[in-house]
């Protein structure tokens, strides 16, 4: 009698593609906001005042600015593999460097903030070209689903156990923890993860036929219509409303548990209680 071959090699593949994208935006969040716990022990030790904090904090936008449409171009040109992989161990390198940084001097962990932000900045693009390549239509809103869930439980981890590490090894710690998860699926990534359907040497003709006649996935768009896309008020209605949310988010992520120790002294002696 054949023995049945494991559950994992029968796991189908555009979703082991999903749950490394879902695990990319996890790292992804919690590499953002240890800074945001951590900036509370660091303005200590470093004498930062408030507006040196918004600096710092800022600083990693400057360089997720940059990479936003960036990324869409160069996942169309050179593939989402390459591009999310590089922006991870892009990312979780700066996040390592950053309490050396730290220590160097004020704008040196300014830059080393500026290129986290770059790295993060391409992963949402690379994400997107990815999925429309692996995911059919008709699974395209719950690979999505799960794949932002990340995002939200990578904060909700790295606020809750950032403080932890921080009161029992000091607030580097926070730093040379989270970033180094990147290695580890850097090396998954490498390793299962391809940029098409069509690549993948492991999927057979029937799978690949499969995913590929279940997904809308065009040829690059040589010239993009702009006047015509931003002249429909649905686009605007997206604009506005997506500018609204980040704007909330980012400003709570930030500056909430600053605005938190200000109020009940949450961190002190550069020691931090559990922040919820």
């Amino acid at each position: 009698m054949q023995e049945s071959a494991p559950m994992w090699q029968n796991f189908p593949k555009r979703w082991v593609m999903v749950l490394l994208c879902f695990a990319a935006f996890l790292l992804c969040n919690l590499d953002r906001v240890n800074m945001s716990i951590a900036i509370l022990p660091m303005s200590k030790e470093f004498n930062w005042n408030s507006a040196t904090v918004g600096l710092i904090q800022s600083s990693f936008f400057w360089g997720y600015l940059l990479t936003q449409i960036l990324g869409g171009i160069w996942a169309d040109k050179i593939g989402g593999k390459l591009v999310l992989g590089f922006g991870v161990i892009w990312w979780s390198t700066a996040t390592i460097l950053t309490p050396i940084a730290a220590r160097i001097g004020l704008p040196f962990l300014l830059i080393v903030r500026a290129f986290m932000g770059i790295g993060e900045g391409v992963a949402m693009p690379a994400m997107n070209n990815l999925l429309s390549k692996w995911i059919p239509v008709s699974e395209r809103s719950r690979s999505l689903a799960l794949v932002y869930s990340g995002m939200y439980l990578g904060s909700v981890f790295g606020l809750a156990f950032s403080p932890i590490l921080i009161s029992k090894f000091g607030w580097p710690s926070v730093f040379y923890s989270f970033g180094s998860l990147g290695g580890i699926w850097f090396a998954l990534w490498l390793r299962k993860a391809y940029s098409s359907p069509k690549e993948d040497p492991e999927l057979s003709k029937e799978k690949k036929q499969l995913i590929m006649g279940g997904s809308i996935s065009r040829e690059p768009v040589k010239v993009i219509p702009w006047r015509l896309i931003l002249s429909k008020a649905p686009v605007w209605a997206l604009i506005i409303s997506h500018f609204c949310h980040n704007w909330g988010t980012f400003i709570l992520l930030t500056w909430m548990p600053t605005y938190y120790n200000q109020i009940f002294e949450i961190c002190s002696n550069g020691e931090c209680q559990l922040y919820n």
